[in-house]
């Protein structure tokens, strides 16, 4: 008669029996019963929880694919065959029942009666005792790694941005991948910022992020072990925490608390729209519906089309349009000479502003002292059991934010004086090129910059564009290309004079006369 052997062993196996030892006790099986040994099946490193292991499953397709070509299964212990009481005996039986395969050990006779009740019950004890084992295994294991969690060591695989490594003392420690932490960092910051999810993921990829989808981002901004921390889970004896790690952090943990507010409070996100409709969202109809945009195949080649979302016959030509936007953003460019004096003026407020900034920072610090106060508070209100787990957990989230927040805005209120002017001669002289600057933005930059002049929207009834209001740094550039008809500003020109804004003389400043306003000479 034909036979077949399986030998396994785990990775963290506490068997004595090497595979070897394994095959060759089931060739002495073999040779005392005058058995066929016909191959022998060897998982090395595999589980014993389930079936689901490469030469296991290998061994049954034989079995299905050669019914009736072997007699026997044979195994050294039924440890080895599996530490699943109910999984195991249920595929004992549909091995003999099904493809007439017998199950036996080692030190079972060939002769063994599996249906005999006695043989049933000693077989049952030994895979209840095997199963019990490997709940004790699963037990040392979870303690152990709850013990190094709460030592501060991140025991699972390494997220994007680090890798698994070894302290002086050979224990697991995460260590920081520059080039990613980079990419995290950055991740964080356009989240922080109110960057689409789409434009986020987009621009990460394009720097060496391999994952895709909503949740992939989620997680990442969700992850506290980027801020240097540890989230340790409830069990019976403990309720959930997060403590400190002894890896270095990629971002500030003020910056994940930030994060984890506005996850908290983000809703769904519209879609938005593609970088080749860079009006959708800004454009409006001249009945006050929104734009949407897509392409209308025509007879040789599909066409650009913006289109009215409630009267369908309203269709304008895409390159139309951003042909339209783009000679209007020229038109409405400053001068040289307009550009030095918001130099000038902007170098004025800005000094201004800075003074008055030190006064903001006194405020925030104080409100920081206040917030980290009610956290101490809090968590000795706890230790003495004077509140519950729960009520902690609300407000300690809630509290983390706060202060995440006030040491976000005190660390961007610090930045060096000179950074903020040299960022100020950065960015004003690009505004001599409102078009070039616009064709340069991303998508969220063009929607950006368009929302900035055109405050409240773009409207087109299909032969110009008009708005209702427009920035008032541009007034004084509009006037001056009204005549063109590129766009027009609904309110009256005489409202326009009385804003405060940009002129070609300079910043137009309050008189008390009946004009109410008057450029500076």
């Amino acid at each position: 008669m034909k036979a077949i052997g399986y030998v396994r062993i785990s990775a963290k196996d506490q068997s004595v029996y090497s595979l070897d030892a394994q095959e060759a006790s089931i060739k002495e099986y073999c040779v005392r019963n005058e058995l066929q040994l016909q191959a022998v099946y060897r998982d090395d490193g595999e589980c014993s929880e389930s079936f689901d292991r490469p030469d296991y499953l290998a061994l049954e397709n034989f079995i299905k694919t050669h019914k009736g070509a072997v007699r026997y299964l044979l195994i050294l212990d039924h440890d080895r065959f599996s530490r699943n009481l109910s999984e195991a005996l249920a595929k004992i039986t549909e091995l003999e029942k099904k493809f007439g395969v017998k199950v036996l050990a080692v030190d079972e006779p060939i002769t063994l009666d599996t249906n005999d009740p006695e043989v049933f019950l000693g077989r049952a004890l030994k895979y209840m005792l095997a199963n019990h084992e490997l709940l004790k295994i699963r037990k040392r294991t979870a303690k152990g790694l709850r013990s190094a969690m709460e030592a501060g060591r991140v025991v699972n695989n390494a997220p994007f941005g680090y890798v698994n490594a070894r302290d002086e003392a050979d224990r697991p420690i995460l260590k920081i991948d520059p080039d990613k932490a980079e990419i995290v960092r950055g991740i964080f910051d356009e989240f922080i910022a109110g960057v689409s999810h789409k434009l986020i993921l987009k621009n990460a990829s394009s720097k060496g992020f391999k994952r895709s989808g909503h949740s992939a981002l989620v997680r990442v901004v969700s992850n506290c072990v980027y801020a240097g921390l540890i989230k340790i889970p409830a069990n019976r004896e403990k309720p959930e925490r997060i403590i400190k790690a002894l890896h270095e952090a990629i971002i500030p943990e003020s910056v994940y608390w930030v994060a984890q507010d506005i996850l908290k409070g983000s809703k769904g996100r519209r879609s938005r729209p593609k970088d080749e409709f860079p009006l959708r969202g800004v454009l409006k109809c001249n009945c006050g519906s929104h734009m949407t945009a897509a392409y209308s195949k025509g007879k040789k080649k599909y066409y650009m089309y913006y289109q009215c979302v409630k009267e369908r016959g309203r269709n304008y030509r895409g390159e139309v349009l951003h042909d339209l936007v783009e000679s209007m953003l020229v038109d409405l460019s400053f001068t040289s000479d307009q550009v030095q004096r918001i130099r000038n003026y902007s170098k004025e407020e800005l000094t201004k502003v800075l003074a008055y900034r030190l006064s903001v920072i006194k405020m925030k610090e104080q409100a920081l002292a206040e917030v980290t106060k009610k956290i101490e508070s809090l968590e000795e209100k706890l230790i003495s059991d004077q509140i519950e787990h729960a009520t902690y957990k609300k407000w300690f989230a809630k509290l983390s934010g706060e202060k995440g927040s006030l040491e976000r805005e005190i660390t961007e209120l610090k930045k060096n004086k000179q950074n903020t002017f040299d960022r100020l001669e950065e960015v004003i002289p690009a505004m001599c090129n409102l078009s070039k600057l616009y064709t340069e933005l991303s998508l969220e930059g063009k929607q950006m910059l368009l929302n900035k002049v055109f405050e409240v929207g773009i409207i087109y009834d299909g032969k110009c564009l008009r708005t209702p209001m427009i920035n008032p740094a541009f007034i004084s550039n509009y006037l001056k290309i009204k005549e063109k008809g590129l766009i027009k500003v609904d309110q009256p020109d005489e409202v326009l004079l009385n804003l405060e804004a940009c002129t070609a003389y300079g910043i137009r400043t309050r008189i008390t006369t009946v004009k109410g306003w008057c450029p500076n000479p």
